[in-house]
């Protein structure tokens, strides 16, 4: 009787328990979690306590509050933020002064959830005054990258009420907001006074303008609630110092030195002159005038030792343990030979290109005897001699250069030819015998075959580009870009004008403008401490579309955007 009794508690037992759950299924749960309560109340003024709750009606949680956590005006000490069952608990730290009669706001973005499906309070915010009332007022507008328009997402925008020009590297803005998606941005509970208003790609994420972070500016101060839809341009300062960023011994006799800004006066020189006496160098600068590559040649000593200046600043002294010739010769891991470094891609060769040999070395001679051999469908088009300056060391490209065959003696013509005046869709070989070439080193080159194709002149489109300008004798660089932003054509002008781009790929392009002040001939950022502000730039809305075999014109009026 005993056992029937614990087996039937048993029973009982299990039938219970098999009983405890929620059922399968049931609606799913899409609303977010809902404030219960707040202490103190959000919009509370003359606040003075060091802790928030805000209590919701079920469990919640905080998911990626570093990234989406906003507190304007800024506070010197991280509070400490966490959801404990159903309250979010803000903990002021002990040492935080909060500003007298300031209006302050914590957004919490999309970091609140519930514990269940992960719905959001979407844009949740608690605000607070320390004084008799909330500021109200407002700041909205848009950030831009000052070259190209583009926009980001989480660039910070600030507020100072501290005009001068130090503010921004010393003390924390009076408010600030992020940009989202689109660049838009907008800064709320600003106390009425005017603004100095920058934009700043926070690197190191300490609210202060840094040398180097992407920034932008307005030139005058805004008054909060009497301006919207203000648009900050951003760029990167020019640095104020130059130095050496890294440098390399490449190969026997090829020294790079890249630096982190171009200058002019940028300079090279050996200091154990005595031991290398009787070398030949030469050096080449980049276009950006960034980056120094220095030849040398014969080296037999064991070490080089260069200082390298700007101007009279030295900028550091480098010592090379030098790679000699005759194990560079030997070498088969890297091969010093003088070779030819680019070649034609048999089916991309365009009508309008010149047709240039690129060598691994700089050219210093070009043999006398040296002939090129130049075939149309293999049959011989021309022979010459390569127009060449023999008076100075050039850099690694020759150019070659010819007219029509009857002008082929005429070395005024053939200095001056634009191409060779190759024929559409057909096959050219070229071949270069050996010894026709002497590099820097002495070295001479091997047989150079290159064998390429022309496109049909109808495989290419064009444009007339019929241009207003806004205001004459002003500099004005128009660009052809690809849809990469990569430049296809560009002209400088100064009036109104038609301007004529043939040879175009068939794809769609873009029209941009360059407002070129100083008429340097390329686009200049700005500089915070002298009030410059970046170039100005400004697109075509129309897309170019260029077809195969096609003649397009349009119509631009230019003017300056404010």
């Amino acid at each position: 009787m005993c056992r029937q009794l614990v087996f039937f508690c048993s029973l009982l037992l299990i039938a219970s328990c098999a009983q405890i759950g929620s059922p399968a299924g049931g609606e799913f749960d899409r609303t977010p979690p809902k404030v219960s309560r707040y202490r103190p109340d959000s919009a509370t003024v003359n606040f003075n306590s060091r802790t928030i709750e805000i209590i919701f009606d079920e469990y919640i949680q905080l998911q990626d509050l570093n990234s989406q956590l906003l507190i304007s005006p800024p506070l010197e000490f991280t509070p400490q933020i966490t959801a404990k069952k159903k309250t979010l608990v803000i903990e002021l730290d002990k040492k935080e002064v909060l500003k007298p009669n300031t209006t302050y706001s914590i957004s919490f973005g999309n970091a609140v959830k519930d514990i269940r499906e992960s719905n959001a309070v979407e844009n949740f915010r608690y605000i607070f005054s320390t004084g008799s009332f909330i500021d109200s007022l407002t700041l909205s507008g848009s950030v831009q990258n000052a070259f190209d328009h583009k926009t980001e997402k989480n660039l910070l925008v600030m507020l100072y009420s501290d005009r001068s020009d130090s503010a921004i590297y010393k003390t924390l803005p009076d408010y600030f907001a992020k940009t989202n998606d689109v660049g838009a941005f907008k800064v709320n509970n600003i106390r009425q006074g005017k603004y100095r208003v920058v934009a700043l790609k926070d690197d190191n994420s300490n609210y202060k303008y840094n040398d180097e972070e992407r920034f932008g500016f307005l030139s005058d101060q805004v008054e909060a609630g009497k301006q919207e839809d203000v648009v900050v341009y951003m760029y990167t300062e020019q640095p104020k110092n130059i130095f050496l960023k890294k440098y390399n011994q490449v190969q026997y006799g090829k020294f790079v030195f890249v630096f982190n800004k171009g200058s002019d006066s940028l300079r090279l020189s050996r200091l154990n002159k005595e031991a290398l006496k009787d070398v030949k160098e030469f050096t080449e600068f980049s276009k950006n005038k960034d980056t120094i590559t220095y030849w040398m040649d014969p080296v037999d000593k064991d070490s080089l030792i260069l200082q390298v200046r700007n101007g009279a600043r030295i900028l550091d002294t480098l010592r090379f343990k030098l790679i000699k010739k005759e194990n560079a010769l030997k070498s088969s891991r890297v091969p010093f030979k003088f070779t030819l470094m680019n070649s034609q891609n048999a089916e991309t060769f365009d009508l309008n290109k010149e047709l240039n040999l690129v060598f691994s070395h700089p050219v210093e001679k070009i043999n006398d005897d040296a002939k090129v051999s130049l075939k149309e469908d293999s049959v011989v088009y021309s022979k010459y001699p390569l127009i060449y300056s023999k008076s100075t060391v050039s850099n690694e490209t020759v150019k070659i250069t010819t007219t029509q065959k009857t002008d082929t003696k005429n070395p005024a013509a053939l200095a001056s030819s634009r191409n060779m005046l190759l024929k559409e869709n057909t096959t050219y070989s070229l071949t270069v015998l050996p010894a026709s070439f002497t590099d820097f080193f002495g070295l001479t080159n091997d047989t150079i075959k290159m064998k390429f194709r022309t496109k049909e002149e109808k495989f290419y489109g064009s444009v007339k580009l019929n241009l207003q300008v806004e205001t004459l004798n002003d500099s004005y660089l128009v660009q052809l870009l690809d849809d990469k932003e990569n430049v296809v054509r560009q002209s400088n002008v100064s009036k109104s004008e038609s301007l004529f781009y043939d040879y175009l790929y068939p794809a769609s392009y873009k029209l941009k403008v360059i407002f070129d002040k100083n008429a340097n001939g390329k686009w200049d950022e700005g500089n915070y401490l002298k009030k410059q502000q970046p170039e100005k730039v400004t697109y075509n809305t129309e897309a170019v579309n260029i077809r195969s075999n096609w003649d397009l014109e349009l119509e631009w009026s230019i003017h300056e955007p404010k």
